[in-house]
C-alpha cells in the first residue's frame, strides 16, 4: 500500500485506542493488528521486530499488574484478594503506600492501563514492521531536507556497519588470521575505518553531484524563517498555557495555538518552494489505498461521535466495585474497519497494460482470415 496509508493507519489506530480505554476494545485492536501483521508481512529483516514489540509489551503489562499493590492514596476498591504488609512512606516522599489491602479493583486498573500500553506498541511495532522506512521519510516536507537526510543514513548506518563488519571478519579469516588478543582486533579495526571514511567521501561526492542543498531562490527566506519561529513559539505558548493553566485558558489558547499552526504552516511551505526535489519513481495509488483511507476515516469518526454522546461506553473504570465490562457493537464494528488493509483485493493491471490488451484484440478483430495453406499431390 502507499506509505500516507499507512501513515492515516496508524494515526487512526493510536487515535481509536485512546479514545477508547476499554480492555475489549484493546483486545480487539490488538487482535487487528496482528491479522494485518500476518498478512502483510514480508521478508525484510524489519518483521522480526513485530515479535520483540509484542514481547516488551508483555513485560510492560506484566509490571503494570505488579505495580497495582503500589498505591498513592485514593480508593483501593472493596473485592479484597488478600493482605499484604503495608509499607507508607513519609509525607514528603509523596506518602505511597507499599502493599496492604490487594483488591480486585486495583489489579483490574492495573491491568487495563498495561493493556492500553501493549496495545500502543503492537501497533506502532506493526507500523515498523510493514512500512518501508526510506519511503516514509520521502514524505518529509522539502524544507526539512536536512533533518531528513540526517535520518536516512542514521538508519542505514547500523545494517551497513554489521555487513561491513562480517565482510572484514571473513575476510581475514579466510587469510589465516584469528582474532583473540586486543592486538589481533586492528586487522578489522584499521579496514573499518578506512572503508567507513571511503563511503563518507563517495556519499558527498554523490550528494554534491545530485545538487544537494540548491535551492530555486538566492534571496534569503529571512521572512518566512522569522514566521516559522514565531509560528512554533506560539505552539509552545499555546500547549504551556493549556497544560499549566488548564481548560480555562481555552478562550486564551485557541486562538493562539491557530495563528502559531496556520503560521507554521505557511512558512514551512515556502520555504519548501525554494527546494527543488525530483523522485526516481513515484508510489503508486490502489483501490486498496482508497479502501483503507475511508475505513481508517470512518472508524475514528464514529469513535468520535461515540466518546461525545456516550462516554461511558468507551471507558471502562473498576471502581469502587469491579464489574464485567460491556461490549457495544457499533464500536466493535468500527475497530473490525481498520482491517481492511489485510483483505485480499482483486488486482487490477495497470492502465498501461489494459491498453496493450485493448489494442491486441483490436488487432486481431481487424486482421484479415488467414488460411492454411493448400498443397496439391501433383506439387
Amino acid at each position: 500500500m502507499h506509505t500516507r496509508t499507512w501513515l492515516c493507519w496508524l494515526i487512526a489506530t493510536v487515535t481509536i485506542a485512546m479514545l477508547a480505554p476499554h480492555p475489549l476494545y484493546h483486545i480487539l485492536l490488538m487482535l487487528v493488528v496482528t491479522y494485518i501483521f500476518v498478512n502483510r508481512r514480508d521478508d525484510r529483516p524489519l518483521a522480526r521486530s513485530f515479535a520483540l514489540f509484542a514481547r516488551v509489551g508483555a513485560f510492560i503489562w506484566f509490571g503494570y499488574i505488579l505495580f497495582a499493590i503500589v498505591t498513592v492514596g485514593g480508593a483501593r476498591g472493596t473485592t479484597v484478594i488478600f493482605r499484604l504488609p503495608a509499607i507508607q512512606l513519609p509525607a514528603w516522599s509523596g506518602g505511597i503506600v507499599f502493599g496492604g489491602s490487594i483488591t480486585a479493583e486495583a489489579l483490574a486498573w492495573g491491568a487495563t492501563r498495561g493493556l492500553g500500553l501493549w496495545t500502543l506498541l503492537l501497533i506502532f511495532g506493526a507500523f515498523n514492521a510493514l512500512v518501508d522506512h526510506h519511503r516514509l521519510l520521502r514524505l518529509t516536507p522539502r524544507s526539512l531536507f536536512h533533518a531528513g537526510l540526517a535520518v536516512t543514513i542514521a538508519i542505514a548506518f547500523a545494517p551497513g556497519l554489521v555487513r561491513t563488519v562480517q565482510d572484514i571478519t571473513a575476510a581475514q579469516r579466510a587469510r589465516g588470521h584469528r582474532f583473540g588478543g586486543i592486538r589481533s582486533w586492528g586487522a578489522l579495526i584499521s579496514p573499518l575505518l578506512a572503508g567507513s571514511l571511503e563511503r563518507a567521501l563517495q556519499l558527498a561526492e554523490a550528494l554534491e553531484a545530485r545538487g544537494y542543498g540548491r535551492t530555486v531562490s538566492t534571496t534569503p527566506a529571512t521572512g518566512r524563517t522569522l514566521g516559522l519561529v514565531f509560528g512554533l513559539v506560539g505552539l509552545t505558548s499555546a500547549v504551556i498555557g493549556w497544560l499549566w493553566v488548564g481548560p480555562s485558558s481555552f478562550p486564551l489558547v485557541a486562538p493562539l495555538g491557530g495563528g502559531g499552526l496556520l503560521l507554521t504552516g505557511w512558512a514551512a511551505h515556502q520555504l519548501s518552494r525554494r527546494v527543488p526535489r525530483t523522485t526516481y519513481r513515484r508510489e503508486r495509488w490502489h483501490r486498496h489505498d482508497t479502501f483503507t483511507w475511508i475505513a481508517a476515516v470512518s472508524a475514528v469518526g464514529v469513535i468520535a461521535t461515540m466518546r461525545l454522546i456516550e462516554p461511558s461506553a468507551l471507558v471502562y473504570y473498576p471502581f469502587p466495585v469491579i464489574t464485567a465490562p460491556s461490549f457495544d457493537l457499533r464500536i466493535g464494528a468500527a475497530i473490525l474497519a481498520l482491517a481492511v488493509p489485510a483483505i485480499p483485493l482483486p488486482s487490477t493491471a495497470p492502465r498501461r497494460a489494459h491498453r496493450l490488451n485493448a489494442d491486441r484484440r483490436a488487432a486481431r478483430r481487424e486482421a484479415p482470415p488467414q488460411h492454411p495453406l493448400r498443397v496439391s499431390a501433383s506439387d
